[in-house]
């Protein structure tokens, strides 16, 4: 009998696109002059530590989300659409759009699944027409963001406790879903669905993959012609 998802879950970086967002994102910053130049060091020791699955997650949050305290949603709307345009637009891997078209003309739901924060992933949901978005989500209090997330963080087993959430809310069936991730944190997820697929993993992670029967696929960035 052929599978057919009930919903089928994507991870962002270095799943559906050729970037990690929140290294990027803070690159941007220090261009806009809104970050110091020197948080470039301490943001490749973080994703360092997050490929390692090591990462400590408060002292990370207060580092990553410090400029978005005390300002607008809308301004910072704006400053992710820009950021979108300048690295993420034109990272898609051709093979995750052929797969999300693929999903789309069969009806399935697709939804992205990601640890970066919201404002920053939304414009790529929107431009790949995903179903749904779960990301991490940011506290607002008087019209302005915080600082501060509305927990879980959506990292690890909090990306399978938001996603047995939204099953829940959607109806939809956790054993007859599918999750495209990359690296360790991704496990806890991988391990939990009907079928998992491990996309460009590293070392570590296609050893862990190999190990459960895992799918594993190899996708490229895009190509100037």
């Amino acid at each position: 009998m052929t599978f057919r998802p009930d919903v089928v879950f994507f991870d962002m970086d270095h799943t559906l696109i050729d970037n990690d967002c929140d290294v990027s994102w803070k690159e941007y910053l220090i261009q806009e002059g809104l970050a110091d130049p020197s948080e470039r060091g301490e943001m490749d020791r973080y994703w360092r530590l997050y490929y390692e699955g090591n990462l400590p997650v408060q002292d990370y949050l207060s580092f990553q989300l410090a400029q978005f305290r005390g300002r607008a949603p809308e301004e910072m709307a704006e400053l992710a659409r820009r950021h979108f345009e300048w690295r993420v637009r034109e990272r898609v891997f051709p093979e995750a759009r052929a797969t999300l078209e693929r999903l789309e003309a069969d009806g399935v739901p697709r939804v992205m699944l990601t640890a970066t924060n919201r404002p920053v992933a939304e414009p790529l949901a929107r431009h790949l027409d995903m179903t749904d978005l779960i990301a991490t989500e940011l506290e607002i209090a008087n019209g302005r963001y915080t600082g501060r997330i509305v927990e879980p963080y959506c990292i690890a087993e909090g990306k399978f406790v938001l996603a047995s959430r939204y099953a829940a809310e959607q109806g939809r069936d956790l054993n007859r879903s599918v999750y495209y991730g990359d690296s360790i944190p991704d496990v806890a997820m991988l391990e939990r669905v009907g079928r998992a697929v491990a996309v460009n993993p590293g070392e570590e992670m296609e050893r862990i993959a190999r190990s459960r029967g895992w799918r594993i696929e190899r996708w490229s960035p895009r190509t100037e012609a």
